[in-house]
């Protein structure tokens, strides 16, 4: 998952989910967010070990 925060058009910051970095970037690209400021980040899943010794 990533986690994208940007500034909107009311200079609000705004955060969005993506599922993919694809998807991720096709929004940047169509909403104009390559020139402004924009932070991405990304979120890993750790699954813990829960075995017993």
């Amino acid at each position: 998952m990533f986690i994208l925060r940007f500034i909107n058009d009311d200079d609000d910051l705004s955060v969005k989910d993506f599922v993919s970095l694809t998807d991720l970037k096709e929004y940047i690209n169509q909403n104009n967010l390559e020139k402004t400021w924009h932070q991405i980040e990304e979120v890993k899943k750790v699954i813990p070990n829960l075995k017993e010794n």
